[in-house]
């Protein structure tokens, strides 16, 4: 078996130009999801991996609680052209789930 060796340049991301969260912003998910599920204070577990490797920051933490808020909350911040970062367990272990460029 002949044996081949591969080498790639990893190049850094496109960064995809987004706009900034506003106060109109968080009051349009408030009207979605209630204003309990939503957070703009104490982010700070939700803007870095559960190892502390990775950190970043997040305007706000939006909690939906079925597919049809999830889907209002998408489609406010596509028509927005607002940047989502979707955030599970937070237990992974390559920091997808931090937010690291304002989203």
């Amino acid at each position: 078996m002949k044996r081949v060796c591969m080498r790639f340049a990893l190049r850094p991301a496109a960064r995809w130009a987004h706009t900034a969260v506003t106060a109109d912003d968080i009051a349009a998910f408030k009207g979605i999801v209630g204003e309990a599920a939503v957070a703009t204070e104490d982010l700070e577990k939700y803007s870095q991996c559960w190892l502390g490797r990775f950190k970043g920051e997040c305007p706000a933490v939006v909690r939906p609680r079925n597919a049809e808020e999830v889907s209002a909350i998408l489609k406010h911040c596509n028509e927005r052209g607002i940047a989502v970062v979707p955030q599970g367990g937070n237990t992974g272990l390559v920091g997808g789930s931090v937010p690291t460029g304002g989203e």
